[in-house]
């Protein structure tokens, strides 16, 4: 190029420029709205623990770090949490591995309906779990102690215990780990699996040494999503912990929410106890993964092909089998009951009672409401992810590990005290934001745009970056190298993370108890009021038709883009 007249260098400079520049303006259009939705609500989060508001004129006080420091009820709710949420995630991820495995590689009897009615849970609101497995297996009044009192048993099943919250939110957690470690099996290449089927390795043997820690990055995002659910939660926890008072720090931060006035300051003390344990996590996950190279795609083709399980097949279709019937149909039966029933084991069932309850204009305008939140919010925040995904992954920026960072640290926060947060911030800006939908939509894609990066960025590693260099060799600039190469190699784990973001928006309270009004309130608010007066007909009713919605949705996702998450054709190989 030195070669070359001044003129025409000057019109090569120009011509990498604006090449660049749609990449360029994205950087920058990402690093304003993270500092906008991310750093402003963690600062007002971090400023109302070291600040004392409550008299007047701001001054720096530790009087919340040392109430909260100085009781032993918060130090039982961050035991509890570690427990809970740590056993949690512990399953989550043996059963999402496990199904995953099960639905990408193997020929299980009916593994596409199952995998298919497996990722149901996800839009079962937690609580709504919780209220049902709480109907289920009350240890005096559940319906399946009641049916173990037959056997002589009373009483066995207890969920209002820290194993039983465990459990439920487990089974309940397994699903988010399976999208992101079955999305990398579509895209890993399988022939170091059929090698070691050729040197006499059994299918679960292969699985153990060559499929597991090649899927290391995404089993581990699965295993630290689960955990950061888990510790965030808050409608579980109250559901099944508050009759016997098992608290984790998202109850404790509720309850001081309902304190007149608020005692904005030790949640905020006890949000910065999340932020410190999603961190050391985070750090954890990078930590193991270090500097293994674990790229799987690369410009050799490859052709996936399932492995026959022989007579094993009915075994793991009767596990998925199980875990459907535990997790999705007995809740599911519990909840139709209570639905139909004038109120709850009433002993008299009708539809007239659940269809009364859905005619209310009031309901399907809140409905209408929820989905197109959910919509805006899950396309905005899958659409920052997976350019934060391919700034973190394919840049060398300086500051990259920092943005990643950011990003990630609101995911470990309780809705509630991110929307306090986001309630103080935007209440003090000059704009119409507040008291408005967009507060919500803010709230949701600060919040969750991390799950979005998480899902792409697992797959972004395994793409070989000789790809996209081969197309910038042909004269494709970033932005058309990127959407003509990259994207169709990562788009199962794109459409993964909108359909786990929509399902997140749509059963998402405790931000939305914070934010919402009259004018913008969401469908899981209608389903909390409904809980709080203790009508659980017509929460069933409610609960029962949201997830009708996201039922629809799904389908209706997989029937549009099935060439995008299905996998290539496959053929059975097979084992030696």
């Amino acid at each position: 190029m030195a070669d070359l007249p001044l003129s025409e260098r000057h019109a090569v400079q120009r011509h990498r420029f604006m090449q660049q520049l749609p990449a360029i303006m994205a950087i920058v259009l990402i690093c304003c709205a993270v500092a906008v939705l991310v750093i402003a609500p963690l600062c007002a989060v971090l400023y109302r623990a070291v600040f004392d508001a409550d008299a007047g004129t701001p001054s720096v006080t530790g009087r919340y770090f040392a109430e909260v420091l100085g009781k032993r009820i918060y130090w039982d709710a961050l035991g509890n949490t570690l427990f809970v949420s740590g056993g949690a995630a512990m399953i989550a991820t043996l059963l999402g591995v496990s199904f995953a495995w099960i639905f990408e590689r193997t020929d299980t009897w009916m593994r596409g309906v199952l995998q298919w009615i497996s990722q149901l849970p996800i839009f079962i609101p937690p609580f709504v779990g919780a209220v049902a497995w709480a109907l289920l297996a009350a240890p005096r009044s559940g319906i399946m102690n009641r049916l173990l009192a037959v056997l002589g048993l009373p009483g066995v099943l207890d969920v209002y215990s820290r194993w039983g919250m465990l459990i439920v939110i487990g089974l309940y957690l397994a699903p988010y780990v399976m999208m992101i470690v079955a999305a990398a099996l579509r895209s890993m290449d399988p022939s170091l699996e059929e090698a070691a089927q050729v040197c006499g390795l059994t299918p679960l043997q292969t699985m153990r040494r060559i499929t597991i820690p090649l899927l290391t990055p995404a089993v581990l995002s699965g295993a630290v999503l689960a955990f950061t659910i888990a510790i965030g939660l808050f409608g579980t926890p109250v559901v099944l912990g508050w009759s016997r008072q098992i608290l984790m720090l998202t109850s404790r931060i509720w309850i001081g929410s309902q304190e007149v006035p608020p005692n904005y300051g030790v949640m905020a003390v006890l949000s910065i106890y999340l932020l410190a344990l999603s961190s050391f996590t985070t750090w954890l996950q990078r930590v193991l993964i270090g500097k293994r190279v674990y790229t799987t795609i690369s410009g050799k083709g490859f052709r996936p092909r399932l492995v026959e399980l022989g007579a094993w097949r009915w075994a793991t279709g009767a596990l998925a089998a199980l875990y459907v019937v535990s997790t999705i149909l007995a809740p599911i039966a519990i909840l139709i009951a209570a639905a139909l029933s004038r109120y709850t084991w009433s002993g008299e069932y009708s539809f007239t009672t659940a269809i009364g309850y859905l005619q209310s204009d009031d309901v399907w305008f809140t409905l209408q409401n929820s989905v197109l939140i959910s919509v805006v919010s899950a396309t905005t925040a899958t659409l920052a992810g997976i350019v934060i995904a391919w700034i973190v992954v394919r840049t060398r920026l300086r500051g990259k590990g920092l943005l990643e960072y950011v990003i990630l640290l609101p995911i470990s926060m309780p809705g509630i005290a991110f929307g306090v947060g986001m309630l103080l911030f935007w209440i003090n800006v000059p704009l119409s934001v507040y008291g408005t939908t967009l507060i919500i939509i803010f709230a949701f894609v600060g919040r969750f745009t991390a799950y979005a990066v998480r899902s792409v960025s697992a797959s972004l590693i395994q793409v070989h970056p000789e790809l996209e260099e081969s197309a910038r060799v042909c004269g494709y600039g970033p932005l058309r190298t990127f959407t003509h190469i990259t994207l169709p190699l990562i788009r199962a784990s794109v459409i993964a993370a909108w359909l786990l973001l929509f399902s997140f928006f749509m059963t998402e309270l405790s931000m939305v108890v914070i934010l919402y009004t009259a004018a913008d309130r969401t469908f899981s608010v209608l389903a909390f009021e409904a809980w709080n007066v203790g009508d659980f007909s017509r929460l069933a009713s409610y609960s029962l038709l949201q997830m009708a919605v996201g039922i629809v949705f799904m389908a209706i996702l997989k029937t549009c883009f099935r060439s995008w998450s299905a996998p290539r054709s496959m053929q059975p190989v097979t084992p030696n």
